[in-house]
This record gives C-alpha cells, structure tokens and sequence, in this order.
C-alpha cells in the first residue's frame, strides 16, 4: 500500500484540486485580478463575515472528497482534510479565532445520516489548531435541500433556520464558522448572521471546498 500523506496516498493528494494565491474575502476562491472581490462576490450582496477561506476546488478529486466527507460515513475524510486545512488558517485573522462552530444540520437530517460532516471536521480542526469547537449554533426548523434552488430561493428558505443556544456562548467572541461547501453562500451567510446577532465579535469562514 503506498505510503499515506495527510490520509491520502501521493497519487491521489498531488490530483486535489487546491486553491493557491490571494483569496476572496467573501467566498475564499483564488482572486486572479486587483480587485479585491472576484467576479461572483462583486454580483452579490455584501457577506456577514470578515474572511472566507476554502481549501479546494469542487471539482474532479475535490468532489468525491467531499462526497466521501458527506456520505461516507467515516471520520477518515475529516481527519485528512483537517490536516490540510491547518497550516491555511495559521494566518492571524483566523487563528485569533475564538471559538470553533460548525454549521449545523437539521437534527432529523443528521440523525438520518448519523453524523454532520462540518461538525467532524470543525472538530479536527479545533485540534488541529488548539481552538475549542462548540456547537451552540442550532437549526431549529428543517429546511429544503439547498442544491437545486437559486441564490433568491436560497434565502429564503433558510430565513429564520438558525437559533444560537444559548447566546452568551459566544457573547463577545471571534467565532471560526466552519462547513463543507460554499456554493452561493446562503446557508453561510444565514448562520453567520445568527451567530452576529446574538452577540458574536467577528465571524470568519472555512469550507473544505468552493464550488
């Protein structure tokens, strides 16, 4: 078997599709212009977050790792892109991070699936980077699966979705809000603003992938 790096062997870890260079603020994909936003961020209403950063691209090998991440069932996917993940918020807006949270699912949407996945990997990464990871973030209604809906549905749909239990949990901090994928950004931008309205300093982003 060939030596594993990070949980994947050198084959399949040189396939990834990471993202390099300057990031968005707003979604964390690579920034190939001066401006300061890419071109899907500029077209779209300002983030509640401070930072966005994403590790991979999804696409080709990014896909089926976060596939694997989503449906697998194991923590084995967490645990190898938490490894990676690490060393890209080592940079001084996301390690003064306080306090990790994950994006929550509906408890009857992980009790289907048996596990959330931003939550393994929030908590990979809380150790990752000595950051306590806590989950008082919590999806007190179900809401359509998001996919197939446009940005405006999107919205809409999680309007009111998110509850922060209890609030002086995070009263006052910097928060490191954490999910698998960003696509138009809705459900992040859904949670971070719960989490910003029940008292949170700041909220920065991380996705294991941006689509």
């Amino acid at each position: 078997m060939p030596h594993e790096i990070n949980g994947f062997c050198p084959s399949c870890l040189k396939d990834l599709p990471f993202l390099h260079g300057r990031r968005c603020p707003g979604c964390g994909g690579e920034l190939n212009g001066v401006l300061e936003l890419c071109e899907k961020c500029l077209h779209m209403p300002p983030r509640p977050w401070r930072r966005a950063m994403a590790l991979l691209a999804m696409r080709d090998s990014g896909e089926t790792a976060i596939y694997r991440l989503k449906f697998g069932g194991a923590t084995v996917m967490a645990r190898a892109l938490g490894d990676l993940a690490a060393p890209l918020l080592n940079e001084p807006e996301f390690a003064r991070s306080e306090l990790i949270v994950p994006v929550p699912l509906h408890y009857r949407r992980q009790w289907l699936r048996g596990y959330n996945q931003s939550e393994l990997l929030a908590r990979m990464l809380g150790k990752r980077l000595a950051i306590p990871c806590r989950t008082p973030l919590r999806r007190v209604r179900p809401t359509r699966r998001q996919a197939t809906l446009p940005r405006a549905e999107r919205l809409k749909n999680l309007s009111g979705a998110f509850r922060v239990k209890p609030p002086d949990a995070i009263a006052g901090k910097r928060i490191l809000l954490v999910d698998d994928v960003l696509t138009t950004g809705a459900t992040l931008h859904a949670a971070a603003r719960a989490l910003l309205d029940a008292g949170a300093a700041e909220v920065n982003v991380f996705v294991a992938a941006r689509r």
